[in-house]
């Protein structure tokens, strides 16, 4: 009773007849096909025993015993997987096997060995969890001190800039310094609100609360908008190119997030354009509309875009920003339900992408599929 109650099953090895023996009622590894049975016991070959065991635990199973049989360990003690067949179905058990040997010969040679089997299957996934939940725990703590670490930099640098300069202002009476320092205040205004704005938008996706409201846009309407801004922030030698024949469309979406996205795309090409143009463009491709912003500028190497969309990953650091803007991009645009990706080749500039569904609002009517350049 106190067997079955632990759940555990005892067997024994005779290891010259290469038979198990264990409790009919309580087989683990074991089956009852192609064994001897009678009312209590069962008899097992020993290779199907270890014909159930996972390919990638049997030799260390294998190697645990043969220590015993050998006298190099006292006793077993191994955790490992089995497959079985159930119902046309394979499932996989942890078991902890325990053994020792029970009597020898008269040269001290093991005759046979007793042990237990324990289906340990549901303890492996909680460790399994709480191994996980642990490795989120240190990540997390990993990151917070990453956070303060870059926020405590990024904060200062416009701050000091904006009370540096503002002292300055005060101070001088020729007009183009003043107007100089009020640029430079200006800059750092933007640079502050876009950091602060950053942080706000990283505490929502932590706490899952940004929101999203959806309705009917005018994609072509968003896009000129969106240039118009932008063209006043462009450097000298660079312009900001939008087709002229991209698609009249509308979709159902997030109006300021789909904005915030190609923002922050844009934001990024000015950063490291210093001459050529930038273009911003989208088309219809099936189902789906594909954003892009692509420049002229220093282009990135392959590893750097295999982290660019990486929390706090900064692909220059001499560059200003915290390295969240992209990955805000990428949640916003998984929960608008599109993708996001990047394009580039070091020195020959880079494509920044995402797509978006070409949806509609619930409430309207689709309309007939485009002919080529309209909708």
């Amino acid at each position: 009773m106190a067997l079955d109650v632990a759940n555990i099953v005892p067997w024994k090895w005779d290891l010259q007849a290469h038979t198990i023996l264990c409790d009919v009622n309580r087989p683990i590894e074991l089956s009852r096909e192609e064994t001897e049975v009678d009312e209590e016991q069962l008899f097992v070959p020993d290779w199907q025993y270890f014909s159930k065991i996972h390919k990638e635990d049997l030799e260390k199973v294998k190697k645990a015993y043969a220590d015993l049989i050998e006298g190099r360990i006292a006793k077993v003690k191994e955790e490992y997987r089995v497959i079985d067949k159930v119902n046309d179905h394979y499932r996989i058990d942890w078991v902890e096997a325990q053994a020792a040997v029970e009597t020898r010969d008269e040269y001290g040679k093991p005759l046979t060995l007793v042990g237990s089997s324990l289906i340990i299957t549901e303890r492996k996934r909680i460790e399994a969890e709480l191994l996980s939940a642990k490795e989120r725990a240190e990540e997390s703590n990993r990151l917070k001190s990453t956070f303060l670490a870059n926020m405590s930099h990024e904060i200062r640098t416009p701050l000091n800039a904006i009370v540096g300069f503002s002292q300055l202002l005060a101070e001088t009476d020729d007009p183009e310094e003043r107007h100089e320092f009020v640029e430079i205040i200006d800059s750092n205004n933007r640079m502050l609100l876009q950091l602060i704005s950053d942080i706000l938008d990283l505490a929502k996706i932590e706490s899952g609360t940004m929101d999203f409201k959806f309705a009917d846009m005018n994609v072509k309407e968003v896009i000129n908008e969106i240039v118009t801004s932008f063209r006043i922030k462009m450097p000298d030698n660079v312009a900001l190119i939008a087709p002229k024949d991209s698609p009249e469309c509308q979709i159902y979406s997030d109006r300021m997030r789909l904005t915030q996205v190609i923002s922050n795309f844009l934001n990024n090409a000015i950063k490291y354009t210093s001459e050529g143009c930038i273009t911003l463009a989208y088309e219809i491709i099936g189902d789906e509309i594909k954003f892009s912003v692509t420049d002229t500028g220093d282009g990135m190497s392959q590893e750097i875009q295999a982290h660019i969309f990486d929390r706090f990953y900064k692909g220059n650091t001499f560059k200003q920003g915290t390295g969240l803007g992209l990955s805000i991009c990428e949640t916003i645009v998984n929960r608008l339900g599109g993708r996001i990706g990047v394009n580039s080749e070091l020195g020959k500039g880079s494509t920044f992408w995402f797509t978006h569904p070409y949806s509609f609002s619930p409430n309207a009517k689709s309309p007939a599929s485009p002919n080529p350049g309209t909708i």
